[in-house]
């Protein structure tokens, strides 16, 4: 039996996720449940996403800020380092919700507790982009706009 010559992975865009909370984890995989065309990959700490960022050419990058190991703000160079990182969008997902992300290299600040369809929208948002790119046409003009920074708040839940 022939392995198939495009399977449905084939297609499908990876996100490393950095978080060191277990509840944290299982809540974005469980996202991931809703969007089949994009492939969630977890680490717990930052030398595991280093490891991981290896050959993984991921989509998008979410970065838990107050790891065991370092900084979610540290980590970002370090992965910015890593073969197919260097250009990748990044998203700060933290309770920080005064991280001024300013110079810090993250495209977005996602603060938890974390307004779940928001989330899903600017992660298919995301992943638009980066089939867009991977494929240049004009659809891709045709894309929502990414978050500024001034409209990173209405992504938090109302507390």
């Amino acid at each position: 039996m022939e392995p198939e010559p495009h399977s449905a992975s084939a297609f499908r865009r990876k996100v490393l996720y950095v978080e060191d909370h277990p509840v944290n984890a299982m809540l974005m995989r469980a996202l991931f449940e809703r969007i089949p065309h994009g492939e969630l990959v977890l680490a717990d700490c930052a030398s595991q996403a280093l490891q991981r960022a290896q050959g993984l050419y991921p989509a998008l990058l979410l970065l838990d800020l107050r790891l065991p190991d370092m900084h979610g703000r540290e980590l970002l160079p370090l992965l910015r380092q890593v073969p197919g990182c260097e250009q990748v969008p990044a998203v700060a997902v933290t309770a920080e919700c005064g991280f001024d992300i300013a110079h810090s290299g993250f495209d977005e600040l996602w603060c938890k507790p974390l307004q779940l369809l928001k989330v899903l929208e600017r992660l298919e948002a995301y992943l638009a982009l980066a089939a867009a790119r991977a494929q240049p046409s004009q659809d891709a003009l045709q894309l929502p706009p990414l978050l500024t920074p001034t409209l990173v708040v209405q992504l938090a839940a109302p507390r």
